[in-house]
């Protein structure tokens, strides 16, 4: 018989070729599981962004409702800054006479 020359690799292609083996059986498994981490990541993410745009919006409605009361408040005493809000005030002769003070 002749010498033949012994490899030092331990076995480690058998192992390589057996995980690369193990992982074409599980493809589809590590596939939905990839697919399933994404739609999470997306749907917290979605979450995140509509709880951002419902608070700006409930600022929103929140100042506007301040400054409705305030305009009420000044329609009330007779002031026109209430009733013509944050546009300039017109000439005072185009005033109503029913909404003049005094």
């Amino acid at each position: 018989m002749g010498k033949r020359r012994q490899s030092n690799s331990d076995g480690a292609g058998l192992v390589i070729l057996v995980l690369i083996a193990v992982l074409w059986w599980l493809r589809w498994v590590i596939l939905t599981a990839a697919v399933i981490a994404l739609v999470v990541v997306l749907a917290r993410w979605s979450v995140r962004l509509y709880h951002a745009h419902r608070s700006a919006e409930r600022a929103r409605l929140r100042e506007i409702r301040q400054r409705a009361d305030i305009q009420n408040a000044q329609v009330l005493r007779g002031d026109p800054h209430g009733f013509y809000g944050r546009y300039p005030l017109p000439d005072p002769e185009l005033i109503p006479r029913w909404y003049r003070a005094g």
